[in-house]
């Protein structure tokens, strides 16, 4: 029944005609008639000369922005102006991969490969098909063919030489999001002396069904994403960026990303320093699904679709593959056990060894990953976790919802559902005690406890989690001297709070949420938050944090001596020291402050608790953790 309403809306969306032919016919005044042609022809002359002037201007503005690829092929680029005012050459809607359409849906992503002649890239490519549950849109949008990036370079750097490259992975929870300009551009970044690269890459069912066998491994969002890198890798110097100093930087499950190709040996060399923001495989929305998952539902989408009524898997997928990618899009929406959760149904997965395979052992297995070497930025907001408690007060019947099925709704919504009954209930109890110790009634008086459990449940306990194996990588790495481990809080109050994209209401104010550090990179709230304006203390620390990106982009460091911001301390020991970067007060504003062991009491309940490893796993570990210690 599900299939034929989705078949019948998808139909009736595609079959409805313009606006304008949905107007009553009229009989026209002659006369009428006769002028308005006449004025319409008059128009279209002008605008045809118009046009005619416009492309020549652009012909010759474009003659300037020619850039050839080693290849041969020539992109025809544009001009951009930054923040400043500076003049910047942007490269937008340049194709890495074929189009993954057809045979190649559910494959990994085929080199788009060389062109002879020009291609105009001038306007940002179409986002991948796609639906936001963050934003609680119903609407499926975007195209398959998706496979694009932008790259955006200073048109007269003031540094001589070669520029670092930085390569920035949207979030999005593995389900949405884009390298869209209006979002991503290089307004406050290209002010700096940089190349920026942004890139789609396939999300949801699209980019990350999996049935764990060779017929359809998985991980083809990230297996893109290292085409974007070796992209980068063949082609940046034609841009006047250097292939030998690559950032990758991302949030979310753009963090994670970096994460994740720290670990593959499919990224391995082909990047050189790490920002991860609000995001790590350890997160339990990031990390691998565990074994069984993902092939179940597998299962379920390609029933949806109507091609659960063949057996083996080439079959079922050749099926999917004839199915519009809206359809295929769609069967999300049968994963979730309560309203949007769990909100990442297709995450990254653990692969059959194979030739070209992302990812083959869990993460949790491998002790020092090779990224582990490098440079590395990290680091969170202080409340993650508006991002689910947000809607909670401004939804009324949801929280009704939530508070009378709290025990069943809380290990669905913190993904640790995998256990067995009993220890899923214990696991719920130990969190209703260290978190809400008068219940879990929730109202605007005790909001902060249960936004405290989502960001630690969600990030926080990840992201300290990977912290500590970086920091103890020194010990199993005796001979080698690893470079710097940064560390953050992004405290700061800004005037535009991502919590309103989570319906969380305009009036009242939460805290830094998940995101909010994005607006002080990008122009990203210019875009969302229209009517908001930045303070003089907003500028201070924009100013600052995108020296500190930009440092750590070119030397591997935020605040070297030169650059007159305060000192930042890396964190390659314990106490772990941490940069808090801005402030919940406006009277303590502080750009950068440094404090040690970030929600030191929080992280260590959750590393006791282990509620994010395998069942096998915790109940080994268990056996040396007494249960009066949580």
């Amino acid at each position: 029944e599900m299939l034929n309403k989705t078949d019948r809306r998808l139909a009736n969306e595609l079959a409805m005609p313009p606006a304008a032919l949905q107007l009553q016919s009229r009989r026209p005044n002659s006369k009428r008639y006769l002028a308005a042609v006449t004025l319409l022809f008059t128009v279209t002359i002008f605008l045809l000369t118009l046009c005619q002037h416009f492309d020549a201007v652009t012909a010759r503005t474009s003659n300037a922005l020619k850039l050839q690829l080693p290849h041969g092929g020539i992109l025809v680029g544009r001009h951009l102006t930054s923040h400043k005012g500076r003049h910047i050459r942007g490269y937008m809607g340049v194709p890495y991969a074929l189009p993954p359409l057809g045979e190649l849906r559910f494959k990994p992503p085929v080199p788009y490969g060389a062109w002879s002649g020009e291609k105009r890239v001038i306007e940002d490519s179409p986002i991948c098909m796609q639906r936001d549950p963050y934003r609680r849109d119903l609407e499926i949008e975007g195209s398959e063919d998706c496979l694009y990036l932008n790259v955006y370079t200073p048109e007269e750097p003031a540094d001589t030489g070669d520029l670092p490259v930085m390569v920035y992975f949207h979030g999005g929870g593995f389900q949405c999001g884009s390298g869209v300009s209006s979002f991503y551009g290089p307004d406050f970044l290209l002010d700096h002396d940089v190349v920026l690269v942004i890139g789609n890459y396939r999300v949801g069912p699209l980019g990350f069904l999996s049935t764990e066998t060779l017929d359809c491994p998985g991980n083809f969002g990230l297996k893109d994403q290292v085409e974007i890198l070796r992209w980068v890798k063949q082609n940046i110097k034609a841009f006047g960026g250097d292939p030998k100093s690559v950032t990758i930087f991302g949030n979310s499950a753009g963090g994670a990303s970096v994460t994740y190709h720290m670990l593959s040996d499919s990224s391995k060399g082909l990047f050189h320093k790490a920002i991860i923001q609000s995001g790590t495989y350890y997160n339990p929305w990031a990390q691998p699904q565990y074994k069984g998952v993902s092939v179940e539902r597998a299962r379920t989408a390609a029933f949806m679709v109507g091609c659960g009524n063949y057996s083996e898997w080439p079959e079922i997928l050749e099926c999917m593959r004839g199915k519009s990618a809206e359809l295929v899009v769609s069967t999300v929406y049968t994963l979730f056990k309560w309203d949007y959760d769990p909100m990442v149904p297709y995450q990254p997965v653990v692969e059959v060894p194979h030739e070209g395979a992302f990812l083959t052992t869990l993460p949790r297995n491998v002790d020092v990953p090779h990224g582990f070497q490098l440079p590395i930025m990290i680091g969170a907001t202080s409340e993650e976790g508006l991002l689910k408690t947000a809607p909670l007060l401004n939804v009324p019947l949801l929280l009704d919802d939530y508070i009378d099925k709290f025990e069943q709704i809380l290990p669905i919504q913190l993904q640790y559902d995998h256990h067995p009954k009993e220890v899923v209930a214990q696991i719920t109890r130990d969190i209703e005690k260290f978190y809400l110790k008068n219940g879990h009634t929730y109202n605007k008086e005790n909001h902060q406890n249960l936004t405290d459990l989502i960001s630690d449940g969600w990030f926080i306990a990840g992201i300290d989690e990977y912290i500590r194996q970086r920091i103890a990588a020194k010990d199993s790495l005796k001979n080698t001297i690893l470079p710097s481990l940064y560390v953050y809080l992004f405290e700061h109050r800004s005037p535009a709070s991502f919590s309103e994209l989570f319906k969380g209401g305009h009036e009242d104010y939460y805290g830094a949420c998940h995101a909010e550090e994005l607006q002080y990179l990008f122009p990203i709230a210019s875009q969302l938050f229209v009517t908001s304006a930045p303070t003089k203390q907003d500028l201070e620390l924009r100013e600052a944090m995108l020296s500190m990106w930009v440092n750590f982009a070119k030397e591997g460091n935020p605040t070297p001596a030169h650059s007159n911001l305060p000192h930042w301390e890396p964190a390659n020991t314990y106490p772990v020291p941490y940069a808090r970067l801005g402030h919940k007060s406006s009277e303590e504003f502080t750009i950068l402050q440094m404090e040690r062991n970030m929600y030191e009491d929080r992280v260590n309940f959750w590393r006791k608790l282990k509620a994010h490893i395998p069942a096998e796993q915790r109940m080994r570990a268990m056996k040396t953790a007494p249960r009066e210690e949580l």
